[in-house]
C-alpha cells in the first residue's frame, strides 16, 4: 500500500470539568466529547525517505511543517511502536479546514488520521484500541479523535468510554481566528482554582449527572441547558465568548458554549434555517463562522 486519503474530524466539548493539576503536570478532567463533520483532509504517500522522514505541505501557512506538528509526532510514535518504516518516509498533503488553536482539536484530529493512514500504508491491521493507546502518547484528545462519535473522556482525556450517539444536530461555530494557548488558559484556571473563584466542583457534579441522564434517554430538553465548560472563565477572550453566546442565543440557538480551551463558541440549532440565521448574526462579530453537524465517527481512511 503506497498511499491513503483520510478525513480528520473536529470535536466539541459538550461538558468539560477541569480539576486539580496532577503530579505529572496534567489536569484531571471529565468531559463529554462530540465529533463533528467539520474535517481536515490529509493525503499520505509512502516514499523512500530521501526527502526526509516526514514531509508536510499545507494550504495554511500558519500550520507548522516541522517536528512540532502533531502529524510528525504521530508518525514518530507509530514508528517507535512498530519499527516497520526502516529507511522509508511519508509525504503528507494537509488541506486545513479546522481553525487552528480554537478548541476544536484540529491538531489532534490530524494526528489521529496519521495513525490510521500509517496503519493502512504499512498493512499492519492493528486494532483501533492499539492506535488509541499510541495516540495517547501524542496528545490527550488524540484517542477520542480516532474514535469520534459521542463519548465520555476521563483521566487527562485519554480514557474514552463510548456513549450512545446523539442525532446529527446542526451546529454553528464562531471563532475569532486567533490561536489560543491551551497552556496559558490552564495556568489562569489554576489561579482561579487556588483563589476559590472557579465554579464549585459539587455544582458541576450535579450538572454532569443530569446531562448524562439526558444523553442516555435522548431527552434533548435536558441536554441543552446543562452544557458546561469551567475553562470559560479562564480564557483571555472571555468577553468575546460571552458576546458570541449571547448573539447565538438571541438568534434562536437552543444552546451555546465555548469548546475546549477556546475560544471557539458552538451553537446548537434546531435546523438548517435556524443555522443560517444564527450564522448570519454571529458573522457580524466573528471573523470565522462555520455551519456543520454532529458526526458519529472520528478520523477515517476513505481511499
Amino acid at each position: 500500500m503506497l498511499g491513503a486519503k483520510t478525513v480528520a474530524r473536529a470535536k466539541l466539548n459538550l461538558f468539560l470539568q477541569v480539576g486539580d493539576r496532577r503530579e505529572d503536570g496534567y489536569h484531571e478532567i471529565r468531559s463529554i466529547m462530540q465529533g463533528l463533520e467539520l474535517s481536515d483532509e490529509l493525503y499520505f504517500r509512502r516514499t523512500d525517505g530521501s526527502g526526509g522522514k516526514v514531509v508536510i505541505r499545507c494550504n495554511d501557512k500558519c500550520v507548522p511543517s516541522g517536528g512540532e506538528n502533531l502529524v510528525c509526532k504521530a508518525v514518530e510514535a507509530f514508528e517507535d511502536h512498530t519499527r516497520v518504516m526502516g529507511s522509508s518516509g511519508v509525504d503528507v498533503l494537509l488541506n486545513k479546514r479546522i481553525p487552528i488553536g480554537a478548541g476544536l482539536g484540529g491538531g489532534s484530529a490530524d494526528a489521529a488520521a496519521a495513525l490510521l493512514a500509517m496503519n493502512q500504508i504499512y498493512e499492519l491491521e492493528m486494532p483501533v484500541e492499539t492506535l488509541m493507546d499510541i495516540g495517547a502518547r501524542i496528545g490527550s484528545d488524540v484517542p477520542f479523535c480516532i474514535q469520534g462519535g459521542t463519548a465520555l473522556a476521563m483521566g487527562r482525556g485519554e480514557m474514552i468510554k463510548r456513549l450512545d450517539p446523539l442525532p446529527p444536530f446542526q451546529v454553528v461555530l464562531a471563532s475569532t481566528g486567533d490561536e489560543v494557548s491551551t497552556r496559558e488558559v490552564y495556568e489562569r484556571f489554576d489561579s482561579l482554582l487556588e483563589s476559590g473563584q472557579a465554579e464549585p466542583a459539587a455544582e458541576l457534579d450535579k450538572v454532569f449527572e443530569v446531562l448524562m441522564g439526558g444523553i442516555e434517554r435522548h431527552e434533548f430538553e435536558t441536554i441543552y441547558p446543562n452544557l458546561r465548560n469551567n475553562l470559560e472563565s479562564a480564557t483571555i477572550a472571555a468577553d468575546q465568548v460571552r458576546e458570541f453566546k449571547e448573539a447565538a442565543l438571541g438568534a434562536g440557538a437552543v444552546a451555546a458554549m465555548m469548546s475546549g480551551s477556546g475560544s471557539t463558541v458552538f451553537a446548537i440549532v434546531s435546523g438548517m434555517e435556524q443555522a443560517a440565521e444564527v450564522a448570519w448574526e454571529l458573522g457580524k462579530e466573528a471573523p470565522i463562522t462555520i455551519i456543520t453537524s454532529f458526526a458519529d465517527k472520528g478520523a477515517e481512511v476513505i481511499a
